[in-house]
């Protein structure tokens, strides 16, 4: 059996929010594109409520664009589980014009050389401006350190809870670049005043960052997914006024994509494990240079923990044969051989980060699985990994191609 070698790694992992902190209650008139993605409280003395598990933003009649992270909220919309709603046309009294089923659920692709852009679309049953919602119009300008931007949300709010934003800026990247490894100058950008107080919160995730266009016909412009905040130092507990978000412009080739797929029939949807994606399927995905999602290890389903990375394989060509992988805890990497049908991998090397369950257990079938494949097949977007007499050990799904 080879020996697998273990590199420490210090990193860094924030903890959420309360709510919005020191917002003023915004005009829903001008954010009639903000929606709310609906959840049961699990908090006892709310007693079965429902309150608001993430913010979203109307980018089409029926398509809501949101927060990666935010999963753990709408995976189950796909997975056979409790149906999700999402809140839309959010009125001044906290009340919603409707709420619709998600009926799909896509994720944003992986630029190559980076992490996964923490963006996906949710799909709603029907056209949500027929309840007085409004499609956003996207931001297309550069983001310069400096420009005014106004955030909004509800937090984990309970029904009738009113809308609240908070204005701020666009800071250094710098400021919000920290050992949590999960911000990407490429397709992120840092927002926050020094010493102020106010900011995004738990329940804000995945919500819309405006910016004003000024003039006669003066409108919000979509430009920013709220991904998080940032700790004030490696191992202190509060969170600095800096506050991470997603770059809408880094999306947009994506989202329209996806509007045409469902409005023209442009490729097809395909259900792939608990998510749907859309795109063509008349050619094999390619095993390098692909962004493979981990369905099954050992027949066991794997799916994403909260606020952690997707698992996922990205074996890189063109000489390089080195494959990345990970459950969402730690990163391993190792060389490739491939020959025809023929797969092997070399000796891994990890990052050494404490892992709690179910992640640790993951992990070491992820680790396992390095050693025991010897083949793989390709069917369309489906790849699977085979064993030792030709039996399946894990099943992955291709969710971007280059």
């Amino acid at each position: 059996m080879r020996q697998f070698l273990m590199v420490v790694v210090m990193l860094c992992w924030s903890t959420p929010s309360l709510a919005i902190i020191e917002g003023l209650q915004a005009n829903v008139e001008s954010f009639r594109s903000y929606v709310s993605i609906r959840q049961i409280s699990p908090y006892p003395s709310h007693d079965g409520q429902e309150l608001n598990a993430c913010g979203g933003t109307l980018v089409a009649p029926n398509l809501v664009l949101t927060a990666l992270h935010c999963r753990g909220s709408f995976d189950v919309a796909v997975s056979g589980g409790e149906p999700v709603f999402v809140g839309v046309n959010l009125q001044s009294d906290g009340t919603f014009g409707a709420k619709l089923r998600v009926v799909d659920v896509l994720f944003a692709p992986v630029p190559l050389g980076s992490e996964r852009l923490d963006a996906a679309l949710l799909k709603l049953e029907s056209d949500a401006t027929e309840y007085g919602a409004e499609v956003a119009n996207l931001f297309e300008g550069d983001l310069i350190v400096g420009t005014s931007t106004t955030t909004v949300g509800i937090g984990q709010g309970l029904e009738g809870t009113s809308l609240e934003y908070y204005d701020s800026r666009i800071a250094e990247p710098e400021l919000c670049d920290t050992t949590r490894g999960d911000f990407d100058v490429a397709h992120d950008f840092c927002v926050g005043v020094p010493g102020s107080t106010q900011r995004t919160g738990y329940g804000d995730s995945g919500g819309p960052l405006y910016i004003l266009e000024n003039g006669p016909d003066a409108h919000y412009l979509f430009a920013g997914i709220v991904k998080g905040g940032v700790k004030a130092g490696p191992s202190g507990p509060e969170e600095t006024e800096n506050i991470r978000y997603t770059d809408v412009r880094k999306v947009r080739d994506w989202i329209d994509d996806i509007t045409r797929c469902y409005d023209a029939s442009v490729g097809s949807s395909t259900s792939a494990g608990n998510i749907t994606t859309c795109g063509d399927t008349s050619s094999d995905a390619s095993l390098t240079d692909t962004y493979w999602r981990i369905d099954k290890l050992f027949d066991h389903d794997v799916i994403v923990t909260n606020n952690r990375r997707e698992p996922h394989f990205i074996l890189r060509g063109d000489g390089q044969n080195t494959v990345n992988a990970t459950v969402g805890c730690n990163r391993i990497s190792a060389s490739f051989a491939h020959n025809g049908p023929d797969l092997t991998f070399g000796q891994g090397i990890s990052t050494r980060m404490a892992c709690l369950p179910p992640l640790d257990q993951l992990e070491q079938q992820l680790i396992l699985l390095l050693e025991k494949v010897e083949s793989f097949r390709i069917a369309g977007d489906s790849m699977v990994f085979l064993g030792s007499g030709g039996d399946v050990i894990a099943n992955l799904t291709a969710v971007y191609l280059p």
